[in-house]
Parts: structure tokens; sequence; C-alpha cells
């Protein structure tokens, strides 16, 4: 070992009996210890040992001495090397297990965790090693990180369950290496953990120190190298570098790791040419062991965020590329480019005929509801607030037995209120490998309220492959129970195939997936127009206006013959909402200043005049039949707060939709006028509707920078988006919405 500046080996003491020399760490000098040493072979040969871990070096659990000096003891002993490696420990750095034993004493100097060191012992002959050990007190009731990951994957455990387990080991690691320690054997199964009070793992010992190097300062570059070993799922070791850095990790670091799991994967995959019969061993070996003992495919890594309320993405952008099946891409090419001419012809009609007069707004807000067993009455008293509108409730094949009955029987009381319901159902992976027990879910759910339903969504957001589903023969196979639905529900409205985002390529390929003899009522979207700015913001050109155009007009034209389009997911993320945010980490930041964060959220006040925008635009314009806001309760992303607590508070947006609800449930469109699209700063927007009490009212707002309030613009008052009365008439238009009420201006329809 290199020297060190720490006082760690002066807590040991050396000794020698007969051929036999060492170290013992003070804290566990006795005698009955120094006259077991020199008798440790037969003792790990005794019919009391257990053997924990074979091979070459052997793991053996063995007690020593009775009484108050009865030692729980993990003896490592390391097999016979060769002449020229006993050489070079001899005459540089020291034996395996004398490496281990300073290493370990070392690190529990430095307050890093690792089993207690006890002492090492060893026999030479000469320069050749004959026996070498290395003693360590015995951590019972512990698993490796390997098997608590390995657990959690199999059981598709929560982010909440994968951060706590990664942010401890990330922590240990950074601990480590900040005491000028590399280990360079960090693989999963070298991290030993323990469980803790609330059902959690926690690092107990860092172990197999052999290898280890100490440091005077250890580089980035270093740091890399010995993280590289471990196996984590990329994504979540993207995420496990920024825990163990406490902030967003450079770089440098970043790179390093990259460059080193690249040259250890080549390292693995020439394995069976470097050592072919051991391997061969190990593979015959390995058949005989259950799924549980291995790493699942990458394919079918699948996690809930239980903080956010999405399925969280395992694996990095780079390796979800490298798991796309072949000729994904290029059917959704040659589908797109047959489809092209025809919905390019329908896209520019329907766009020519938004905003046409008699659009009527009744019914057309919804909201999506999952509340829990404590907050459902005070949740359902706010919906009230809302009025009558639709309700949406999700399904997941995730959840438990309980949760489901529940949800049914929430969906029986909305029904039974006299509101219109949807139930939507979220598969996750198990649900595309196992279609069978993903058509019984349904089947059964539907058993107790299929007939009380308006409608049920098939599916959840499948062109993305964080929800499950990679291939379009997969996602063929899990429509597989659409048909005996129809037929036995013949009253139900289905959707799908709620796709995510604009991604309308794999659009036009999915609906081809959908069972010809089963009616789409509607074509459900999941349509985030832009989760970091205004709903006008283009993409490739197109703003919220052109992408339900084009949403509407491939419902249209692509085999499925769809005149309605309805969005049934759509928020904006909230600013400073941390990990309950659907855009920012599952996980704190222990370093890091929350202002020096990227955090794309936006603040409360503008989260509710996007939403009044994009409702305005999409169900004023006729091109989308129902919106359904994702949803009324969510600490990240909702109308109302809930609290650590359980205690909801009403955003400004549950306001701000409250009074769009009762102000415009009843009236219908007359016309509109918005400015020619010029990037980010399009201009004055503005709606004119007449309700059915005859008063004709306008809803204007402006996308970019403020601007004089339109002079042509009068009423007999003025409200903001909240429905608060105006002491005068405006001077300025902000990109909050302003209703002008008995508005004395006629829009040209023709503008």
């Amino acid at each position: 070992m290199a020297s060190r500046d720490d006082n760690s080996l002066s807590s040991s003491i050396e000794f020698a009996d007969g051929n036999y020399s060492g170290a013992i760490n003070a804290e566990f000098h006795t005698t009955v210890l120094l006259e077991s040493l020199p008798n440790i072979a037969a003792i790990i040969s005794g019919s009391d040992a257990k053997l924990i871990a074979g091979g070459r070096n052997r793991n053996v659990h063995v007690t020593i001495g009775n009484g108050p000096d009865t030692l729980s003891v993990l003896v490592k002993s390391f097999g016979r090397q060769s002449a020229l490696k006993d050489w070079f420990d001899l005459h540089g750095r020291n034996s395996k297990a004398q490496r281990s034993f300073e290493a370990a004493l070392h690190l529990q100097h430095q307050n890093v965790a690792t089993p207690e060191p006890i002492a090492f012992v060893e026999r030479r002959q000469g320069s050749r090693l004959l026996e070498s050990y290395y003693l360590s007190v015995f951590q019972d009731s512990t698993v490796s990180f390997n098997q608590a990951l390995l657990h959690l994957l199999h059981k598709q455990g929560t982010s909440s369950e994968f951060m706590a387990l990664l942010n401890d080991v990330a922590l240990q690691c950074r601990t480590m290496h900040d005491a000028g320690f590399l280990h360079f054997d960090l693989g999963n199964q070298n991290i030993l953990l323990q469980a803790s009070s609330d059902r959690r793992w926690t690092t107990c010992g860092i172990i197999d120190l052999n290898r280890g190097r100490l440091v005077s300062e250890v580089t980035l570059q270093q740091r890399g190298q010995d993280l590289a070993r471990l196996n984590i799922p990329s994504n979540l070791m993207l995420m496990f570098l920024d825990m163990y850095w406490g902030s967003p990790a450079p770089v440098p670091l970043l790179k390093s790791v990259r460059r080193h799991q690249a040259r250890f994967r080549r390292r693995q995959q020439t394995r069976n040419l470097r050592h072919p019969i051991r391997e061969a061993r190990i593979e015959r070996e390995s058949r005989a062991l259950p799924a549980t003992d291995f790493f699942p495919s990458p394919r079918d890594i699948w996690i809930w965020d239980d903080t956010s309320d999405q399925a969280l993405a395992a694996l990095d952008r780079r390796e979800r590329s490298q798991q796309y099946p072949a000729g994904r891409s290029g059917k959704m090419f040659f589908d797109t480019l047959a489809a092209l001419p025809v919905v390019w012809r329908e896209y520019k009609r329907a766009k020519a005929t938004a905003f046409s007069d008699g659009i009527a707004l009744a019914g057309r807000v919804a909201i999506a509801l999952e509340p829990d067993q404590q907050s459902l009455e005070q949740e359902l008293e706010l919906l009230d607030g809302l009025g009558t509108i639709p309700v949406l409730v999700r399904f997941n094949h995730h959840e438990s037995a309980s949760k489901r009955v529940f949800q049914q029987q929430l969906v029986k009381q909305l029904c039974s209120s006299g509101r219109k319901v949807t139930a939507a159902f979220v598969q996750d992976r198990q649900a595309v490998l196992e279609p069978g027990a993903w058509h019984s879910f349904i089947l059964s759910t539907l058993e107790e309220i299929g007939t009380d339903l308006e409608a049920i969504e098939f599916g959840h957001a499948v062109n993305r492959v964080k929800w499950g589903i990679w291939s379009f023969p997969e996602l063929h196979r899990f429509y597989g129970c659409l048909e005996h639905i129809a037929r036995t529900y013949p009253g139900l409205d289905i959707l799908g195939p709620a796709t995510i985002d604009f991604e309308y390529p794999f659009l036009i390929s999915a609906l081809k997936q959908w069972p010809q003899s089963v009616p789409m009522a509607a074509m459900s979207h999941h349509l985030y127009v832009d989760r970091r700015g205004a709903p006008e913001n283009e993409q490739n050109g197109f703003s919220a206006l052109e992408k339900f155009a084009l949403a509407k007009s491939v419902a249209k034209t692509t085999g499925r013959g769809v005149e309605r389009v309805v969005v049934s997911e759509v928020n904006w993320p909230l600013l400073g909402t941390g990990i309950h945010s659907p855009v920012t980490t599952p996980f704190a930041y222990r370093n890091a200043d929350p202002a020096s964060l990227h955090d794309s959220g936006v603040d409360e006040e503008t989260y509710a005049a996007f939403m009044l925008r994009y409702l305005a635009l999409a169900l004023c314009s006729g091109l989308v039949d129902r919106v359904y806001w994702w949803r009324l309760v969510a600490p990240g992303y909702g109308l109302i707060d809930r609290d650590e607590t359980g205690v909801l508070r009403l955003r400004p947006a549950y306001h701000a939709l409250k009074h769009f609800i009762s102000l415009l449930a009843d009236a219908e469109v007359s016309s509109a006028a918005w400015p020619q699209q010029v990037k980010d700063n399009h201009g004055e927007y503005r709606v004119l509707l007449q309700r059915q009490n005859g008063e004709r009212l306008a809803m204007c707002w402006r996308h970019g920078p403020d601007a004089d309030f339109p002079e042509d613009l009068l009423g007999e008052s003025f409200q903001d988006c909240y429905g608060n009365e105006l002491e005068s008439r405006p001077v300025t238009l902000k990109g909050s919405p302003i209703y002008v009420r008995h508005c004395k201006v006629v829009i040209d329809a023709d503008s």
C-alpha cells in the first residue's frame, strides 16, 4: 500500500508466531485471537465453519473464542499464486491479505463503510507465499448491491426505492474516493447492504479491497474508471453519477465512465476466448439458476416513478436507440410516405375550417382524477366546484388489486352523480410480455364498470418504449382483446391509440395495428405542445393549432375514418416542485443550489395562462373534441397541490379553469383571429363567442411581448383569467387571457 498521512496503521499491532506473521487491529487484540491465528487453516476447515463463497479465494464464516471474547469472523482465504506474483508482492505492494487489512483500517479511519478489519495472517517460505488470510467482522443479514438491484428490477420496484438504493451506494462510493482510495474492482457484488427500519437498504460495507490503491488525490478520470465496473441500467447510471457528485456530474467524469465502460464490455466479450474452459463451466452452471439471478433484458426493465406518476426511463438515449428492433424506423418512414399526400390535403382543409361559426363548447372540458382514500371526499368536493364535467380515471396494470377495487368504486360513484366517465387502461412491460394477463386485467375491470362508462382509452403512450412497447408486432398483439371488448360492450366507445407528443409517423403506423373490425370512437392523443413554453410556440413550424389540425387529418385519412380527436393528457410541469415534476430528476441533489439547476417548469400564474390558451386553441378551433386535463390534484403538475402531509392547496389554474367553464360552458364560437406566426412572437389572439343568453364576449391574449390593448375591443366590462372584474379597460394585453364581456366588436371570420 502507498504511504498515508492518517493514523490508521497506528491502530494495528504486528504479531509473529512460528512461521505465521501478520497484524491485528488493536480493538480486537486478545489472547484468544492471538492463539487462534496460527491455527486459522484448521479453524476454517472445521465442522463449524460455513462456506460463504467458494472458488480460488474462499470466504468462510467462523466463530473464534467464547464468552465475552467471542468473535463472528469472515475469513477470506487467498489461493496460491505464481512465483512471479509472490516476488512482486514481497518486494513491492505486499500480499492481498495485508493490502485488504490496511485498506480496511484506512477506510474505517475515514468513516467509509466497510466490515471492521480484525487481522491478517500469512505464512511464507522464502519468497513464496504459502498461506494468506484476511479476517473481518462477519456482517449478518446482508445482501450485495447486485442482489438488491436485481430484486427491485424483477419486482418492478418504484422509483423511490431505486433512488434510495442508488443514493446510499453513490454516497459511500464518493466518501471512499474522497478518502483517497481507488477500489479497482468495484462491482455490484463488492458492496454490501443491510435492511434498515423503513425496509430500505443501506450500505454497510465495501468489500474485496485487495486490488485497491491509496492515492493523494483521486482525479475525475480515476473516479470514472473505478465506477465504470458498476452494472446499473444506463439512465439510472447517469442519475447515480449525479448522486455521487451531489450535483450534475461534470462532463469529464461522464466521459471517463463511458470510456471505461466500453473497455470493460470489450474485455467481457473476449472472456470466452481468454478462458474458454472456465467460461464454459460458468455457462453450464448458469443454466440451472433462476431468472431472478440475472439482469432482465434491457427492453424488459420497467420502473414506475411514484413521485411524478409516470414510467421512468431506465435506459439512456444511446442505449434505447441500440435496442430499437430492426425495421421500426423503416416502417414508420414508408407508412408516412404513403399517407402524406392525402393527410396533407386534409390538413389544409382542417386548418381552413378552424374556429368555424357554431362550434359549441358544452361538455368538451374534462379532468383526470386520481384521488387516494384519505383525500377522496375533499377531491370530489373540489371536482364539483368545476361543474359536472367529464372525468377520466386511470387503471394501471402494475398497481395492486385493492387499488383497482377502489377505483372501480370511484367510477361508480362518479357515474351515479351524473358524470360521463372514461377509464384509461395503462400498460406496463409485463402487460406486453403476458398479453393474456393484460386482457384478463381489462375484462375483469370492465365486469364491474363496463356498463357505467362512456368510453375506455386502450393503452398509454404506446410510442414511448419506457411504457413497455418496443415494436409494432408487440403493439399488434397488445390490441388482441379489442375485438372481444367491442363485442361484449357494444355501447362502449373505445379510444386509442393514445400516442404522446408530436410523433405522427409513429401515430400513422400505430393506427394500422388497430383491428379493422373495432370502431375507434375517437383518436386519443397525449399532446404536449411545448412543456417548457407557450402553446403557440412552434416545433418544426407547427404550433398547437397546426398540430391539432394535423392530428385530425391523420385520424380521418389513415384508414380509420375517425372524425373526433380527444386530447386525453396534457399539462405543464410546475417550477420548483422538485422530484414531483415530470421533467426533473426523481431525486434531490444534496449539494447543488436549487437556483443553479435547470428547472424547465413554469410558475403557477403562467401555468394557468398556458392552460386557458391551450383549451381555447384546441376546443374553440373545433379541431379537438375534448381535452382531459391531467390532472385535478398532483404536486408537480396538478390544478391543486398536495403537500407531504396530504393538505390540499388550490392553485391559480383551478380558479382559472373554474371561471372558464362557468363562463363558456354553454357558449358557441362565432369567429376568431390569430396573427401570422413569426417564431416566438406571434402577436394577438382573440376568439369571439356567444352565450345562450345572447351575450357576446371575447377572449384575447398575446403571444410574445406585451402590447397596447386593442382599441377595437370594446365591452361593458373586463375580467382577468380568474373572473375578477377589472376596475377599468386594460391598458396592455399580455399572455394571461382577458375576457371582454358584452363585447361590441364583431370579428371578421375571414381574418
